[in-house]
């Protein structure tokens, strides 16, 4: 496609929207159904278990009463005190079909129900994990528990988000992709919110005015509401394809080198950031 650079495709499911979107969708299909069997390819996705005899015995016969999310983990709460985690991978996604669905090339575990239908999870990366624990066991797993800000259910203050930015003093593109911080912006939720908030993502956080701060926090909220309004960054890919994806339409600059800037309608640009990934920005009105 002429005047635009294609990226390495991100999974709809790697990015904290993206997963919200996913459990919302899941959410009306699954509750309340019952599984009836569970087929796993590999026990790396599920590795937590002592086999995939165990795993698949945990989780059959639990009816899903509940769907959850724990930062970027997927809980399913079961019945008789259980709890399906999940932890999606890189390129991962979880995915309906009908009970007789044949297992696609790169789904690593299906579970179907009692009255119809199966979930797949799709995981061609092989970079996922499932796990069966008890429902109170979760409070002991540190890793559901973000020490990073969960943008779209903690309550957080721009005084406070500030306060953070001014003690960290770092590049804000990076301040932003750390999980330490905030939960789950990556590269693209990183450059549309800078692209939002009209901030260089090399400005130093702890150098910006007040009223730089108050875009910056509101271009948090504002990018990602919209970003789950919208449904995600893109639409479900067929891992058999290639490599690269398209944006979502809402999606303002990521991806987009060579597109005019909707803001001031200069190029975007794409230079490498010093964790080697790409950043997309306008160099006009992002300053």
């Amino acid at each position: 496609m002429r005047g635009r650079s294609r990226s390495r495709r991100r999974s709809r499911v790697t990015l904290l929207p993206e997963i919200e979107v996913l459990r919302k969708d899941l959410e009306k299909d699954v509750v309340n159904k019952r599984i009836k069997d569970v087929t796993v390819r590999s026990a790396t996705i599920v590795s937590r278990h002592r086999n995939r005899p165990e795993f698949v015995k945990a989780l059959t016969g639990h009816k899903i009463q509940a769907l959850g999310r724990r930062g970027t983990y997927l809980v399913f709460d079961l019945d008789d005190d259980a709890a399906l985690v999940v932890r999606l991978g890189s390129q991962g996604t979880l995915s309906r079909e009908t009970a007789s669905q044949s297992l696609g090339r790169h789904t690593q575990v299906a579970a179907t129900f009692t009255n119809g239908g199966a979930l797949h999870v799709v995981d061609p990366a092989k970079d996922g994990e499932l796990f069966v624990v008890s429902r109170t066991g979760l409070a002991d797993l540190t890793e559901l528990t973000p020490a990073g800000i969960d943008p779209l259910t903690d309550t957080f203050t721009w005084p406070s988000f500030s306060q953070e930015l001014r003690r960290r003093n770092a590049p804000l593109r990076g301040v932003l992709k750390d999980e330490t911080f905030i939960v789950g912006l990556g590269d693209v939720y990183a450059d549309e919110i800078l692209w939002a908030a009209g901030l260089s993502g090399k400005r130093l956080s702890a150098e910006l005015s007040s009223q730089e701060f108050r875009r910056l926090y509101r271009g948090v909220q504002e990018v990602l509401q919209e970003a789950v309004k919208q449904g995600g960054t893109d639409e479900p890919v067929d891992y058999a394809d290639d490599d690269e994806y398209e944006s979502g339409g809402f999606i303002k600059v990521y991806g987009k080198e060579g597109l005019a800037c909707p803001r001031c309608r200069q190029p975007i640009r794409k230079d490498a950031d010093d964790d080697g990934s790409d950043a997309f920005f306008c160099g006009n009105c992002q300053t």
